[in-house]
């Protein structure tokens, strides 16, 4: 009894582990704090801001000076001797050379330390100048790439918050649709059994009914896949039940159109195309600087001991120096004219990119208001729709019942509401989905 209790035991252990334990509560706005907490994406975008902000500190390092030291020690344990003339020979045979007097001298101490300290500085360098102004400039261009990318990411995710609701919405339209179908296939299965309905009529519902299963089973699926795309844009994981609580009961205004110069400052990407001209305007500065010479300066200190029986004692020294050198090229080839010329050439080419962002913007904004008109009246349109159908349904299905109408008449009825229901939903997804390239293209 015990061991079945503990089997019973560790198979609900088992089950329970493999189910969730809890289901989130999302609205539209928790779920994108979880977006911009847990993307991917976003991460990655982050991350390059904080790389852009290491260069400034690689380029600023070329403007700061340099400190180096460096020591050494050798111990020698062997002598090396070396012939070394010492005096003349005077008591020779008269000549008028003397010969000379040679002994083994040692050439090497048996402790040699030096150590060595140097600085370095560049005085006058414009090519690093420039790769420290453009490092900074890029950093600032990076933080722009970074809030367009935070905002671009966002909107998707609006989207596809909005995309999800409907999918599950249009899934309960087609669950209320196979609902209805089966009630007047029992309907007329009935009245078949007691002779007052043709075989006809039968099949006519049974096909309608089977018909609305499929559909339903098919939202169903396209319901469960949206909402595995949305768990995965969030990094949530794909065990964890899920609930949508956003209300869309109240959809936002249709929005004005917005000063061109307004929009262009709220817009992330447009200023970091601003600042990749200002780039361009660093990179002609710098080209010109090519032609003006490069100085750079020197310190170093030096100390040798060198001793048989200590470090040092038989023979130190100190050494120091100061070095200044100049660097000024006269012939490259053309290569600095070259230089010059294409920087300007990338001046005009930074210029022309923002004119044509400009006009792109401003296309757009219109694009998308004209956009969102239709679809409000789409909406409106759509409900007007849903309230006709739902009566015209209701008259079918009255008339059937009293034996006033037919199953044709209800089939028709009720595939209009459900086609009515969708489009309602669908309408309703679109003016968000605008709604939110909206709130895009206009920075917020």
């Amino acid at each position: 009894m015990r061991r079945m209790f503990l089997s019973i035991l560790m198979i609900l252990m088992l089950v329970g582990g493999s189910l969730p334990l809890f289901a989130f509560d999302y609205d539209l706005a928790s779920y994108l704090e979880k977006v911009e907490a847990d993307n991917r994406d976003l991460e990655l975008s982050r991350q390059r801001v904080a790389s852009a902000l290491e260069s400034i500190k690689q380029t600023r390092s070329a403007l700061l000076p340099t400190i180096a030291v460096a020591g050494g020690y050798t111990r020698n344990f062997t002598d090396i001797e070396q012939p070394t003339a010492v005096g003349a020979d005077t008591t020779a045979a008269p000549s008028p050379f003397s010969p000379f007097i040679y002994e083994d001298v040692d050439t090497n101490y048996d402790n040699e330390m030096t150590i060595a300290a140097s600085l370095s500085q560049k005085i006058i360098d414009p090519e690093a100048t420039a790769r420290y102004a453009q490092a900074r400039r890029n950093s600032l261009i990076q933080t722009n790439v970074n809030d367009y990318t935070r905002k671009s990411i966002l909107t998707a995710a609006k989207k596809l918050y909005a995309q999800t609701q409907l999918a599950f919405a249009v899934a309960q339209v087609r669950e209320e649709s196979e609902k209805t179908s089966k009630e007047v296939y029992d309907n007329i299965e009935k009245k078949y059994k007691a002779g007052v309905a043709t075989e006809l009529d039968l099949r006519m519902a049974e096909v309608d009914w089977k018909n609305a299963v499929t559909q339903t089973a098919e939202a169903n699926k396209n319901a469960q896949l949206a909402l595995m795309t949305l768990k995965t844009l969030a990094g949530i994981p794909q065990e964890e039940e899920v609930h949508l609580i956003e209300k869309i009961d109240v959809l936002p205004d249709l929005p004005e159109i917005p000063e061109l110069g307004i929009v262009l400052s709220s817009r992330s990407d447009y200023q970091a195309q601003v600042l990749s001209r200002d780039i361009a305007d660093i990179a002609y500065k710098s080209a010109l600087a090519s032609y003006l010479p490069s100085i750079s300066g020197t310190l170093t200190y030096a100390y040798g001991g060198y001793g048989n029986d200590s470090l040092n004692g038989d023979y130190d020294f100190t050494s120091v120096q100061l070095g200044v050198t100049v660097s000024l090229p006269i012939f490259t080839g053309g290569y600095r004219q070259s230089l010059v010329e294409s920087a300007r050439i990338q001046q005009t080419n930074s210029s022309v990119e923002i004119m044509k962002s400009q006009d792109q913007i401003e296309q757009d904004l219109s694009s998308l208001h004209l956009q969102m008109v239709e679809a409000r009246r789409r909406l409106d349109s759509a409900h007007a729709l849903v309230e006709a159908s739902s009566r015209a349904a209701s008259l079918a299905r009255t008339a059937l019942s009293s034996g006033l109408g037919t199953q044709l008449d209800v089939s028709r009825a009720t595939s209009n509401l459900a086609q009515a229901q969708v489009g309602l939903q669908n309408a309703i997804y679109t003016y968000r989905a605008l709604y939110y390239d909206w709130q895009l293209a206009t920075g917020n």
